[in-house]
């Protein structure tokens, strides 16, 4: 009985410290994969953004969709804000956030913008700050460990 009692308590101080190298190894990959999503969706919505605001300026229709889209992206902003950052990756995740707030007082101004019947982006500086975003995330894509 003693075997087996030295022996469970070998196995659980083994497996212990593995779940904590596997648990990092996850958020690493989550981490990873979120900021690939969320710099897709910067880049798609940078590369449009002209596009629906000429849109957006004669139809009601898609400026009320443009204006949903503004608000489901202040949401994704704030999502990537509260992600699970690997430590090597903690002071540009920090950078990220600082433009990334700065980004959603350009989309207010863009909302208040469609709202007055103004070009939407005009003044805002969305497109300066989503280049700087993506300048970091692609800086990120390399330190993650292949």
């Amino acid at each position: 009985m003693k075997k087996y009692g030295i022996s469970l308590l070998l196995f659980i101080l083994l497996v212990v410290p593995g779940c904590g190298f596997a648990e990092k190894v996850g958020n690493s990959v989550n981490f990873a994969a979120d900021t690939a999503s969320y710099m897709q969706t910067l880049t798609e919505f940078g590369q449009e953004m002209d596009t629906l605001a000429e849109s957006a300026a004669t139809d009601p229709q898609v400026r009320q969709a443009l204006t949903d889209r503004l608000l489901a992206l202040k949401e994704q902003i704030v999502q990537y804000a509260d992600l699970q950052v690997p430590e090597y990756a903690a002071d540009l995740h920090q950078s990220i956030v600082g433009y990334n707030e700065t980004l959603q007082q350009g989309l207010d101004q863009a909302i208040t913008n469609l709202e007055e019947g103004k070009a939407a982006f005009e003044s805002t500086g969305i497109p300066d700050t989503i280049n700087k975003i993506n300048e970091l995330l692609n800086q990120l894509t390399q330190l993650i460990p292949q």
